[in-house]
């Protein structure tokens, strides 16, 4: 995994928010609600009932403490949504949304994202069944390959690897895993923070971890198109950005070593 984006942080604003200036106006005053969609190893796991989040922990639950506690807001509430729902045109029921969403120019049409804030690449995870791992993106093009649903990583396997059977999405990514396990998929295409992390700390569920398929993608936090709370957030972020808490956040919860994997070319 890339360090946090140089770039980034070459833009900060001078703070998140004037000395003495007050909250920002959100859904719940004094609360920021925030759109999640659980589980994702690393960034975001916890307990649901329906779309309450009893418990949540991670790189993205931090993360947003980190930006309420910026903005002068006391408390953060999360939200389970369907993940392709938290960047989609339409009033949401929170905030902004955080689950490691990609910014892609189809996604700017519908909501508002940030200035990036993580840069990652795709990985591929192996099912224990395949015994002969592939060391090229030609070599997966004979395997069961699946991904989650309407994400980059579908895309990925659909533009580049072109399997010789069609992509399997698949709707979570609990039972992308699951298949995972049992060999419904022998090769899982998803964001390579995230199956390290997963790989890591249940090795004797996956085969092997072959590499990476570089493609540099930047996650942003999205927010309802036209909201209001795009600059102040944006601000908050840079400062987070800028006084090293995200890299921080980034050694407590995305523990995989990812360097030493081989690039699939």
């Amino acid at each position: 995994m890339r360090a946090l984006l140089a770039a980034a942080a070459a833009a900060l604003l001078l703070g998140a928010l004037p000395a003495g200036a007050a909250p920002p106006a959100t859904l719940q005053p004094g609360q920021l609600t925030v759109g999640v969609s659980l589980p994702s190893d690393g960034f975001e796991v916890g307990v649901v009932k329906g779309t309450d989040v009893i418990y949540a922990e991670g790189f993205d639950i931090d993360l947003t403490r980190a930006l309420a506690k910026r903005l002068k807001l006391p408390t953060t509430a999360f939200v389970q949504s369907r993940f392709d729902r938290l960047y989609s045109a339409g009033v949401k029921p929170w905030d902004l949304a955080v689950a490691q969403i990609t910014i892609t120019g189809k996604r700017l049409i519908t909501a508002d994202f940030t200035r990036p804030y993580l840069s990652v690449d795709q990985g591929v995870l192996l099912s224990q069944t395949v015994t002969s791992a592939p060391k090229t993106i030609a070599g997966l093009r004979t395997l069961r390959v699946c991904a989650l649903a309407k994400s980059s990583g579908e895309d990925v396997v659909r533009e580049r690897i072109t399997p010789a059977r069609p992509v399997r999405p698949v709707g979570n990514l609990s039972t992308l895993m699951l298949d995972l396990q049992t060999g419904r998929c022998q090769a899982v295409v998803y964001d390579a923070p995230t199956l390290g992390t997963l790989k890591a700390r249940a090795p004797e569920r996956y085969g092997q971890f072959v590499g990476v398929i570089r493609t540099g993608e930047q996650y942003g936090i999205a927010l309802p198109k036209g909201s209001p709370l795009l600059k102040p957030v944006d601000a908050a972020l840079g400062r987070l950005i800028e006084d090293g808490t995200l890299g921080k956040l980034q050694k407590k919860w995305l523990t995989a070593d990812l360097s030493k994997l081989p690039v699939l070319g």
